[in-house]
């Protein structure tokens, strides 16, 4: 060992030490333990978090290297930012970035022996509390523990992995989405928008990518760590079942039943969230308990009702928004367009000879990355609205082929005040019943 890795205060050989070092910072802040009066903001300079715990805290030099971050033992320091959500609840404030995609190489490996696998085959994961009015020097750590890809996460981790993998050895890579994927998604990297690079087999250029887990993954990481949830149970021969195909086991065996019938089977009185509680039931979950491969993916029970033409009985709601809040945040910002990057279980009833819905399929569905735009003109119109003192006048379906905007309150008593006038009955975002069978039927016929 050279006389500078005699001075580190932890053994860069042993992998317990690295550890135990990192876990001296937990319920501390960076400025406790290093001598610096302030680093950028990480949210302006990404990586000025992590850099500061690698060079200051750890006393490495950040370089590129594609090796783990600590080589001698193979371990990959990451550093994660948390905010605080409902019930006050840790939730992660963004996806964690892995390491960036070569589309040249990634096309000539295969998942158990690829870059990424090996970048996340053994994790020192530190997580901080972001809070918007403190110095980053002052950010709460709250977690540092070692962390590995579950084992029952990796068959949803590799059909993530392909999806992605299989565009670019088809010449796509610039067709690559966010909602392809469950838990690992390809996100754009790059300064700008407009950095372009190339791929094997197509001469369009598509955007820089990078290896990412979700934020909702990396939410269910944090709490799994903090706190345990409840998975869906497997059987010997569906260990390499993906996410779709286990679900779809599950609810197969009651294709057919009407909602009635389910809720006699299982003995569940009728409420808001039924829906949720026949899930949880079929998946063999207990009710108090979160789906940890829910959590993990971001994803949301949602019953829809079809008519026997395939076309769904109503829209689909959004909670209502809040006229002032609308009036105040972009698109980006919105609530509503963290809806609509949620993914959804749609649990999917479809109305037999008699008009009785019955249980007919499953599918997950997160809007495609194409129909953005359109969602935010439909925003764009009602915010607009609001800000002319207009927020009685709704964006109606025939104006928008994604969505629409109209009441959503108990009664046209039930108001909420706006910022140019009176208060106006409570609204929301819904996606029109013609897109929404569209969507439907895609994902039906893709068996996403």
């Amino acid at each position: 060992m050279s006389e500078e890795e005699n001075e580190l205060p932890y053994d860069p050989s042993d992998r317990d030490s690295i550890i135990g070092y990192a876990q001296r910072l937990v319920g501390t802040t960076l400025r406790d333990h290093i001598e610096v009066e302030e680093i950028q903001d990480p949210h302006v300079r990404r990586g000025s978090f992590g850099n500061a715990v690698e060079e200051y805290y750890f006393k490495y030099d950040i370089n590129s290297d594609q090796n783990p971050d600590f080589a001698e033992v193979g371990l990959e320091l990451k550093t994660t930012p948390l905010r605080r959500g409902k019930n006050n609840a840790l939730v992660s404030k963004e996806r964690l970035v892995l390491t960036m995609i070569d589309y040249m190489t990634v096309v000539n490996e295969d998942f158990e022996h690829s870059h990424l696998l090996n970048k996340v085959n053994d994790v020192l994961l530190i997580s901080y509390l972001w809070e918007p009015d403190k110095s980053p020097l002052d950010y709460t750590i709250e977690l540092a523990s070692d962390w590995q890809i579950p084992e029952e996460d990796i068959p949803q981790i590799k059909q993530d992995w392909n999806i992605v993998v299989e565009k670019v050895r088809a010449g796509h890579a610039e067709d690559i989405s966010g909602s392809d994927t469950m838990y690992l998604e390809a996100c754009t990297k790059a300064a700008n928008s407009k950095v372009r690079r190339k791929q094997p087999y197509s001469d369009i250029e598509a955007k820089p990518r990078a290896w990412a887990l979700k934020a909702s993954y990396m939410t269910a990481v944090t709490q799994g760590l903090l706190k345990k949830m409840e998975g869906i149970k497997r059987e010997k021969d569906e260990a390499g079942l993906s996410l779709l195909d286990l679900v779809r086991r599950r609810f197969e065996p009651f294709f057919g039943c009407s909602e009635d019938e389910l809720k006699a089977r299982y003995g569940l009185t009728k409420s808001k969230d039924i829906a949720a509680r026949i899930t949880k039931q079929i998946l063999g979950v207990d009710e108090g308990s979160q789906i940890a491969e829910f959590e993990k993916a971001g994803i949301k029970a949602k019953t829809i009702r079809l008519q026997a033409n395939g076309r769904p009985k109503e829209a689909m709601s959004f909670p209502c928004f809040d006229y002032f809040n609308l009036a105040e945040r972009n698109f980006e910002d919105s609530d509503f367009f963290g809806y609509l990057q949620q993914k959804y279980l749609f649990v999917i009833y479809r109305a037999d000879d008699g008009g009785i819905f019955r249980l007919a399929d499953i599918c997950f569905w997160q809007m495609p990355d194409a129909d953005y735009p359109e969602a935010k003109r439909c925003f764009d119109q009602m915010k607009n609205n609001v800000l002319e003192g207009r927020a009685d006048v709704n964006v109606r379906s025939t104006e928008n082929r994604c969505c629409h905007v109209r009441p959503h309150g108990r009664n046209s008593a039930d108001t909420w005040p706006q910022p140019y006038g009176d208060p106006v009955v409570k609204k929301s975002f819904w996606l029109n019943q013609s897109y929404l069978a569209e969507q439907i039927a895609k994902a039906l016929q893709s068996g996403r």
